[in-house]
């Protein structure tokens, strides 16, 4: 067996992407990621065409809720006032 002989790694879907990472975020060029953890510039390619391609993580699901709706009830004889106070200190007074 010579020294030469390259042992084939198993590499995790986070170890990838840890990997990927670094060329993307911190500004590495494909050559040196590739150098620091030995790994061929091809490999590090098929990597990003195949963890690119993979869709996001799903998100829940939409859930509908049940809504009722009553009748409103008559107006009374007498407005009603509601008052807002904003941010800037001013307030605005609206009508029923």
């Amino acid at each position: 067996m010579s020294k030469d002989k390259q042992v084939r790694r198993r590499w995790s879907r986070e170890d990838k992407l840890a990997i990927i990472g670094e060329i993307e975020s911190f500004g590495g060029s494909l050559a040196d990621v590739s150098k620091k953890h030995n790994i061929d510039r091809c490999l590090l390619k098929r990597w990003i065409r195949q963890l690119s391609c993979e869709p996001e993580e799903a998100e829940a699901p939409s859930v509908f809720v049940p809504v009722t709706i009553s009748v409103p009830e008559p107006a009374s004889a007498h407005p009603v006032l509601i008052e807002v106070g904003l941010s800037n200190g001013r307030s605005l007074t609206l009508s029923s």
